[in-house]
């Protein structure tokens, strides 16, 4: 089974039981179900019957519980899941090469004044039910983030870049955005400019991806 909209391509999705099997390359985003809250940035991906999933040098992103903390965490590896029953991923989704485009074409130079990026992955904000959190948003305010992470309620915001305003709401610049509809049809759009409002309580995590992994 196979569900296309005008601009997404999924090529898994666990609620709606949908499998394409085969080999695909590109930008591909993979999102854990609600109890793990992990992302995976991935070039390829292969799906069969026989093997499962398989993601080659996926980027993992996430929070890790570390004794009474929560740290953000990024790494790089291989990912091999046979038993699609129980596989953790709630979707996959091939990224077109026109919202690529798009999100390449809005990208500040490295070179531009003012701009922070981190060295290592860390974490601006997280909220989760168990009561730890981290929230850094006061501190970075009207600073300029590179390679901002959001996971929100219902989907996901990966940006250029994010700045903190005077209210303490995050604006992402240069976004692809990936969500489910009312029907709970995956889709994924290109939007130059997304606010979010911090007291509607939909933010799970903004994480700052670090270049360490970024330039590997």
């Amino acid at each position: 089974m196979e569900i296309m909209t005008d601009n997404n391509i999924v090529l898994f999705d666990y609620l709606n039981n949908t499998k394409i099997n085969g080999e695909f390359n590109g930008s591909i985003i993979s999102k854990f179900k609600e109890y793990v809250n992990y992302l995976i940035f991935s070039d390829n991906i292969k799906i069969s019957e026989d093997d499962g999933i398989q993601i080659s040098q996926g980027l993992m992103v996430g929070f890790e519980r570390d004794v009474n903390k929560h740290l953000a965490f990024s790494k790089k590896d291989d990912f091999i899941w046979r038993d699609l029953e129980n596989c953790p991923l709630e979707y996959s989704i091939l990224v077109p090469s026109v919202i690529m485009e798009q999100y390449d074409e809005g990208q500040f130079s490295d070179a531009f004044p003012f701009t922070i990026t981190m060295l290592h992955t860390a974490g601006l904000y997280q909220k989760e039910p168990d009561g730890l959190y981290v929230d850094h948003l006061d501190f970075f305010q009207g600073e300029i983030l590179r390679n901002p992470v959001g996971l929100f309620n219902r989907g996901i915001c990966i940006a250029d870049r994010v700045v903190i305003d005077h209210r303490g709401d995050p604006v992402f610049y240069d976004s692809i955005l990936v969500g489910r509809n009312e029907n709970d049809i995956l889709e994924v759009s290109y939007e130059p400019l997304v606010n979010v409002k911090m007291d509607y309580d939909v933010v799970r995590f903004i994480i700052i991806l670090g270049i360490e992994n970024l330039k590997e």
